[in-house]
Formats: structure tokens, sequence, C-alpha cells
């Protein structure tokens, strides 16, 4: 009867715009076994169509005043990024790595592996795919 049943479908006629449901603590087995004080809490917020889950560590979890700051920034981020908060957005656009980093990076590794002794070649095939010649 839940099959294929997912976190969304049991929120998004439950929240309105901008709400968020009460909390619910990650039932996963690395958080219940390792995290102690840090045990992931989260809660569904609605941004438009989409729901979000918004995860916070058991200490913010506990201080019903930084859970209500954490559900106003991470709204007002996603409002002020069309759906999508701007400081992730921004973060991943500093993340990506440029093809010439990649290739220095690549470098660096082979001859790493290169001192260890360690076979370090890829294939020619892959060299064209990474560095198509024109």
């Amino acid at each position: 009867m839940c099959e294929n049943l997912v976190d969304a479908d049991l929120f998004s006629e439950r929240l309105t715009e901008g709400q968020r449901s009460p909390l619910f603590i990650s039932m996963s087995q690395i958080n219940i076994k390792d995290y102690q004080d840090h045990l992931i809490h989260f809660f569904y917020l609605r941004i438009g169509r989409e729901i979000a889950r918004v995860e916070i560590p058991q200490w913010v979890a506990h201080d019903p005043a930084q859970v209500d700051v954490v559900h106003s920034l991470v709204y007002d981020q996603c409002v002020r990024g069309q759906g999508y908060p701007v400081a992730l957005a921004r973060a991943h656009e500093q993340a990506v790595v440029r093809g010439i980093d990649r290739w220095a990076f690549l470098r660096m590794v082979e001859e790493s592996l290169v001192r260890a002794e360690v076979p370090a070649a890829s294939s020619q095939k892959q060299e064209n795919k990474e560095y198509p010649r024109v």
C-alpha cells in the first residue's frame, strides 16, 4: 500500500508555502550509532511546488529559536534563488573544477603514483575523451 510513496507525497498536501513539518530523527544506522550529540534531525519545508528536507544536528533541534532561524534562513535563500538556496548555488559554482585544473590535478596524481611505482597510465581512449584533438 505504501510502495513507491516518497516523503514529498506525505507533505505536499499538508504544508502551505513556507510552512515546515514537525521535526523527525533520521533513523539511519550511522546516525543512530555514531553521531551522539550531533544526531541528525530534519523537517520538511514547502518552497513553491517543492518539498525540501532540511537537516539539522540535535543541538539545534533542541532549541526552538535556532530551528526557527534555520527555517527562516533556508526559506529566504530559496525564495531569493527561485527555488534553490542562493548560498548553495554560489558554492556549487565555485566548486566546479575547470578543465585545466582537472588536467593539473590528474598529472599530480599520476606523478605521485609513478614515484610510488604504481602503474598510473590512463588509456588512450580515456585521454581522447578528456582531451579531444581538433
